[in-house]
């Protein structure tokens, strides 16, 4: 699947709304009776499931300089395929996606892992080979680092995404981008500037198993607006 901003995906999105862009029930019908909403479509152990993963950031809610509480809106992204879910385009008018409720199809049970998720369930777009795309507007809430708020009035917050139950030879995540999507990011509505932000993918190897397990973490690096290093506070 190529690559494009959330933003930029979701106006796309309500371009073909406006212009009434139905798909046939037949389509629709063929689809869900070949999908299997509970098991993993995994060809074999050397071929996982690749979920990418993004972030767009919308706005920091909230947050606290002493404890490191933190809340943000985002709209997440992740990406799969399941072919099962594909179709031949010709069969159905050269229909090239549908909408689908995530909770009939399988989805990858990536999540949080240091904090907690709040969100709305949208559809999710699916195309005729069987590409997934799942954007749900997403409220986060973590507790960052606040070691050199003292220092400089900066606090980094990382945000760490991971499957809960699949290794990576069943499930890999991988990032989608290696920056956070700042195109929609309201920086006026706070005090905090965002002065650094980037997304990396890990992998953690345990003695006990010989199977990777992957995460990508986001991370944002915030500065108090107008805050001056404490080597001229003294001078205050």
């Amino acid at each position: 699947m190529s690559t494009m901003s959330t933003g930029t995906f979701i106006g796309l999105l309500a371009i073909c709304a406006v212009a009434q862009c139905q798909l046939f029930d037949a389509l629709y019908t063929y689809v869900l009776d070949k999908a299997a909403n509970t098991s993993i479509p995994v060809v074999s152990s050397r071929e996982p499931v690749n979920v990418s993963i993004g972030m767009s950031l919308i706005q920091l809610t909230s947050l606290d300089s002493k404890s490191g509480d933190a809340e943000i809106e985002t709209w997440m992204s992740f990406r799969w395929t399941d072919t099962r879910l594909s179709w031949d385009p010709t069969t159905f008018n050269d229909t090239a996606f549908i909408r689908l409720p995530l909770s009939r199809i399988w989805n990858p049970d990536v999540m949080l892992y240091n904090g907690h998720t709040s969100n709305i369930e949208p559809l999710t777009v699916v195309d005729a080979s069987g590409g997934v795309m799942y954007f749900p507007p997403t409220t986060l809430k973590t507790r960052c680092y606040v070691g050199n708020y003292t220092k400089d009035g900066s606090v980094t917050c990382r945000f760490k995404y991971g499957s809960w139950v699949y290794d990576g030879f069943l499930l890999n995540v991988i990032e989608s981008s290696n920056e956070v999507d700042l195109s929609n990011y309201e920086s006026d509505e706070t005090e905090w500037e965002l002065t650094k932000q980037k997304v990396e993918r890990r992998v953690t190897h345990y003695a006990c198993c010989e199977q990777p397990f992957p995460d990508v973490v986001f991370t944002l690096k915030f500065k108090e607006k107008g805050k001056r290093n404490s080597v001229w506070n003294i001078f205050d």
